[in-house]
C-alpha cells in the first residue's frame, strides 16, 4: 500500500494517584513520542483492514472486501488508495455511482494518481459520458504516458467514436468475461462474435474458455483469428505460444513469447511462460536469467520465486 496519511490521534489516558509512593514514578513520554506511537497504531490497524479486504476481494467476496476497506477508511479517511480499492470493488458489484464517487475522491486527494484517473475514465465511459471519460484518460496519461490500461481504454473509446467498434458488442463481451462457467462463457462470446466477427478480444477470450474446456483445436482457431484481426496483440500471442508449448513445439513457443514481449516488454506472465519453456527445453541458464528478470520487475512474484529456488537447488546437486 502507498504511504498512508495519518491524522493526529490523541489517546485519553486514565491515571490514578496513590497517597504514598514506594518507588519514583516513571518519566512520562514526551507528547511527540505519544503522537508517533498513536499514529503507528492507527496505521497498523488500517493496513490490517486493507490486507484483509484484498484477501476477500481476490477470493470473490466483494461485500466483505468493501466492509474491510470501509473500516480502514474510517481510520484514514484521506487515503487515496483505499478510496481506489473501494471503487474497484463497487465496480465489480455493478454499483457504478458508488465506484465513481470513490475513484474521483482518490484523484482529488492525489492528482497524479494515474491509476485512479484511468478508473474514473472507465466508469464515465460505461455511463456514456464519453467526453469526460477521455479527459480522465488523458489525465492518467499526463502523469504516466506509458500506462497501458489508459492507453487501451482511450483507444477503445476512440474506436467506438470512429465506428470501428459497436458499444453494444463491447458491453456484451465484458458481461461474458464475468461468467465463470466456461460453457456459458463460450455461448455468450459466440453471440458477441455473431455481432462482430472481427472483434479480436472476443476471439482471444473465447479461445481461453475453449482451452479450459479442453477444446484445444477451437482455442487454436480463435487465437489465430484474434491475431489476424489485431496483429500487435501481446496477450493473444502469449496464449498462442502457450498452446504451441502444450503441443511440445518449444521453438515456436519461444519465438511467440519473445514476440509478445517485444510488444509488451514488462509482460510478466509471458516472461514466466518463456522461462518455463526454456526449462522444458533443458536450457536452465536462460530459464534462470528470465526468472531473475521477472523478480527485478515484480519482487514478490510467486511463480518466478518458486522456479529460481528450483533451479538454484538443482545447480547445487
Amino acid at each position: 500500500m502507498n504511504k498512508i496519511w495519518l491524522p493526529f490521534v490523541t489517546l485519553l489516558i486514565m491515571t490514578s494517584c496513590s497517597l504514598f509512593r514506594t518507588v519514583p514514578p516513571k518519566e512520562a513520554a514526551p507528547p511527540e513520542e505519544k503522537k508517533e506511537k498513536s499514529e503507528a497504531l492507527v496505521k497498523e490497524k488500517a493496513e490490517a483492514y486493507v490486507e484483509a479486504g484484498i484477501d476477500f476481494y481476490q477470493n470473490g467476496a466483494d461485500s466483505s472486501a468493501v466492509a474491510e476497506w470501509q473500516k480502514a477508511l474510517r481510520l484514514v479517511p484521506d487515503d487515496p488508495e483505499v478510496h481506489n480499492f473501494l471503487g474497484i470493488a463497487f465496480h465489480r458489484q455493478g454499483e457504478l455511482d458508488s465506484a465513481l464517487v470513490h475513484f474521483k475522491k482518490a484523484v482529488a486527494l492525489k492528482q497524479d494518481y494515474f491509476e485512479a484517473a484511468n478508473n474514473v475514465g472507465y466508469i464515465l465511459f460505461l455511463k456514456d459520458q464519453i467526453d469526460q471519460a477521455l479527459f480522465y484518460f488523458d489525465l492518467s496519461l499526463k502523469y504516466n504516458p506509458k500506462y497501458e490500461p489508459a492507453i487501451r481504454n482511450k483507444q477503445l473509446v476512440e474506436s467506438i467514436l470512429e465506428g470501428k467498434l459497436n458499444k453494444k458488442v463491447f458491453e456484451l463481451s465484458e458481461k461474458a468475461d464475468r461468467i465463470q462457467d466456461y460453457d456459458q462463457k463460450i455461448a455468450a462470446l459466440k453471440k458477441v462474435l455473431q455481432l462482430d466477427s472481427t472483434y479480436a478480444k472476443a476471439h482471444n477470450n473465447i479461445a481461453v474458455a475453449y482451452y479450459y474446456a479442453g477444446k484445444l483445436d477451437s482455442a487454436l482457431y480463435h487465437l489465430k483469428k484474434a491475431i489476424e484481426y489485431k496483429r500487435d496483440y501481446p496477450e493473444a500471442i502469449n496464449n498462442l505460444a502457450y498452446l504451441y508449448r502444450v503441443a511440445d513445439n518449444y521453438d515456436m513457443a519461444v519465438r511467440l513469447f519473445l514476440k509478445a514481449l517485444s510488444l509488451k516488454p514488462k509482460y510478466v506472465p509471458a516472461m514466466n511462460n518463456l522461462g518455463e519453456t526454456y526449462y522444458m527445453m533443458g536450457d536452465r541458464d536462460n530459464a534462470l536469467r528470465v526468472f531473475q528478470t521477472v523478480l527485478e520487475l515484480a519482487p514478490q512474484n510467486p511463480v518466478a520465486g518458486m522456479w529460481i529456488k528450483k533451479l538454484e537447488a538443482g545447480s547445487n546437486q
